[in-house]
């Protein structure tokens, strides 16, 4: 099995690709780190740890980072996924253990060394040790980064989903929430870096066929993936009512699974090599923007995903949680 570090803000879909790991034959999650993204940080833990135990892998270790940006307010996303960051999960019984605090020099450095690591939420965790620890990131296997968006989305054909404040511009979120932090670590060093952006994870859409294939595969952890899944906030209520083919059809993109399954099967994707630039600037810049720049990129040849098999994913997606309890 792959052994993996797990750099998160769970987050409804960041919940999703930590199942989706757990029921992988292929995947060993070793550790888990949060950092504060969809909801703060402590809620992030939390959320993490509630997921880990409902899975009964409570021997996994949940880490805490950093609490905001670096050199930004956070910008949470309630009307995306509920107060809590795991709308469909409110029930679930407190955590039993507790998580710990993190030195991102030491204890980040020690957890990702050597490994492959998965980001699905704000990079400023690992940008926080690379700065205070430049050599971590070049012993890094392989980065996996669910962020950024190379061509246009197909929902609104934007090169992201977050409006940049001050710009007419728009970038992913997990970009545009710490574009700084974004910078340093694609500019780092990392030998391999893999990118699936929001240009492939909005063509992955659940709804009511996938939610009612999850739900009558039976077991605690695929029902409380229809659960979470099918709780839709009202930001994505209105980006997807024109995908919806049944009335209040549960449509919304899963980003976050899409990364931890790249890492399952390479092969369910098809990649372009492109050098990538992260914009960064005052207004009018849209920063946190993810642009192919051959003249001055952050990294040279980002493995960049471009396109899905779709019906092999789902497969795998059920496949996997059905594995779980």
């Amino acid at each position: 099995m792959t052994p993996i570090h797990y750099d998160c803000d769970p987050g409804q879909d960041d919940a999703i690709a930590l199942l989706y790991a757990l029921g992988s034959q292929n995947l060993d999650i070793n550790s888990v780190s949060v950092v504060g993204g969809n909801v703060d940080v402590q809620q992030c833990a939390r959320n993490a740890l509630q997921i880990l135990e409902l899975a009964k892998h409570v021997n996994i270790e949940v880490h805490v980072g950093a609490e905001r940006p670096l050199a930004r307010e956070l910008v949470t996303l309630p009307d995306v996924f509920g107060i809590t960051g795991m709308a469909g999960a409110e029930d679930l019984p407190a955590p039993q253990k507790a998580f710990r605090p993190m030195s991102v020099k030491d204890d980040l450095a020690r957890l990702m060394e050597g490994r492959i690591v998965v980001a699905t939420g704000p990079l400023t965790n690992l940008a926080l040790c690379f700065q205070k620890n430049p050599l971590c990131a070049k012993s890094i296997k392989h980065l996996f980064i669910m962020g950024g968006c190379v061509y246009p989305e197909p929902i609104h054909k934007r090169i992201g989903n977050f409006r940049v404040p001050g710009t007419d511009g728009y970038a992913e979120y997990n970009f545009a929430c710490d574009p700084e932090a974004a910078k340093i670590v694609f500019s780092a060093g990392i030998a391999n870096i893999t990118m699936v952006g929001l240009d492939v994870t909005r063509t992955v859409l659940y709804g009511f066929n996938l939610d009612r294939e999850l739900r009558n595969a039976g077991g605690v952890c695929a029902t409380r993936a229809a659960k979470i899944l099918s709780s839709v906030g009202k930001e994505d209520l209105d980006d997807y009512r024109e995908q919806w083919e049944v009335p209040n059809d549960p449509v919304r993109a899963i980003h976050d699974v899409l990364a931890m399954a790249c890492v399952d099967d390479e092969s369910l994707f098809e990649y372009e090599w492109l050098p990538i630039r992260i914009a960064l600037g005052e207004a009018p810049i849209a920063s946190g923007q993810s642009l192919i720049d051959s003249v001055a990129p952050d990294h040279p040849s980002v493995r960049v995903a471009v396109s899905i098999d779709k019906e092999r994913f789902i497969n795998r997606l059920v496949n996997n949680l059905t594995n779980l309890p």
